[in-house]
């Protein structure tokens, strides 16, 4: 699963470092429309929080968006508060001496309206792996907002991390990285499913023009959702959900699982939609349910990957992070490469950006292109068929 662990504090940023703290950047978003960014609370009413079963359940989301051309408001962080404590941690872990780096910002545009007058966008649920937080897969979140997705990561609330709720709470996780798989299987993928579809039927209310949080959207962002096209995408553990939420709901339209085992029903029950899976160059989950040439009692188009010279960690923002500190002589380069592989880290994201927006307009007739011809076509050296 994707590792973070231990405690940590928030991470200051570049301008509060020294003139030699190293500003780590993300690659900017290659589409057309200028990138917004918000965040936004929501309690569950009906459900009671697995690990505090006297209250409700609360999620803090992070939502990207098209947004209009406008360029004086500020750039919001990389990732949110707890986001940047898991970052700190896990670099801590590897060896990163504190107070070297620092994240620059994104290239969102805080609470800015959404992009107005050009139709509804797809509507992307994102889940992190495990103990992961929302904003660790910000460079994918950018570019499918850039190109007219609405990309909306959930923070799965005491085993994320760090979750940070407006009235300062914070709660942390409560969720060994070394849980035994019956764990995973039977609390933490259900748990997450319910998360994924709990804000799938908040997005309807706001789509509809309901109130569901007490901070207001941006201006024009609840009528451009477009919720007849809904898609799911995940890291790990976050893969794993993607294909469990399909299996159990049926407006998720099409996923990517993004180097994820096949846990749950879904591993018997298969799936009727389409699911494309990129896995690492030596991942483990090749041979195991669900990544086997012929997935039991599926129906739904299946397309396997791997993508040549990645890791396990090349499929969240570690693969932008760790190859930047490994430049600047802050992580050994061979820590760098047996976490995000020996593949160019540029070349690695722009291959994952291109596949999956690629796969997601062609599932929503976005190109008017077949599914399989439109992979096919990429036709990547590193991008390799399952063995």
């Amino acid at each position: 699963m994707a590792a973070a662990g231990g405690a940590g504090a928030g991470h200051a940023s570049p301008d509060s470092l020294p003139g030699n703290a190293v500003a780590i950047s993300l690659p900017a978003p290659t589409g057309p429309h200028p990138v917004g960014v918000t965040e936004v609370h929501l309690v569950d009413p009906e459900r009671a929080d697995p690990w505090r079963p006297g209250q409700h359940r609360e999620l803090m989301v992070q939502v990207w968006y098209p947004a209009e051309g406008v360029d004086t408001a500020p750039l919001a962080p990389w990732m949110p508060p707890g986001g940047r404590q898991a970052q700190d941690s896990y670099l801590t872990e590897l060896g990163v001496p504190q107070g070297s780096w620092a994240l620059a910002p994104s290239h969102g545009r805080r609470n800015v309206p959404a992009r107005s007058g050009g139709g509804r966008f797809p509507i992307l649920l994102n889940s992190p792996g495990m103990t992961d937080t929302t904003g660790w897969s910000a460079a994918r979140a950018e570019d499918l907002a850039s190109h007219g997705y609405v990309v909306v990561a959930i923070d799965h609330t005491h085993e994320a991390f760090a979750v940070h709720f407006p009235d300062g709470r914070v709660e942390r996780s409560e969720v060994p990285l070394d849980s035994p798989q019956e764990v995973l299987r039977d609390l933490l993928v259900p748990t997450r499913v319910a998360d994924a579809r709990f804000v799938l039927d908040q997005l309807t209310e706001l789509a509809t023009g309901r109130t569901v949080t007490e901070t207001a959207l941006p201006p024009h962002l609840a009528g451009n959702l477009d919720l007849s096209r809904v898609g799911m995408f995940g890291h790990s553990l976050g893969g794993s959900t993607t294909a469990q939420a399909m299996h159990d709901d049926p407006r998720i339209r099409a996923g990517v699982n993004l180097d994820g085992p096949i846990l749950g029903s879904v591993a018997t029950g298969g799936i009727d939609r389409p699911l494309l899976m990129l896995a690492g160059g030596n991942s483990p989950w090749f041979g195991q349910p669900g990544w086997e040439p012929y997935w039991s009692n599926n129906t739904g188009l299946k397309l396997p990957l791997r993508v040549a010279g990645t890791e396990h960690m090349s499929f969240c923002d570690q693969q932008v992070i760790l190859p930047q500190l490994a430049a600047a002589g802050l992580l050994p380069a061979a820590a760098a490469t047996h976490a995000v592989g020996s593949i160019d880290p540029h070349r690695s994201i722009d291959l994952q950006r291109d596949y999956m927006r690629a796969y997601f307009d062609a599932v929503f007739g976005r190109t008017g292109a077949d599914i399989v011809e439109t992979i096919t076509d990429l036709a990547q050296p590193e991008v390799l068929p399952h063995p």
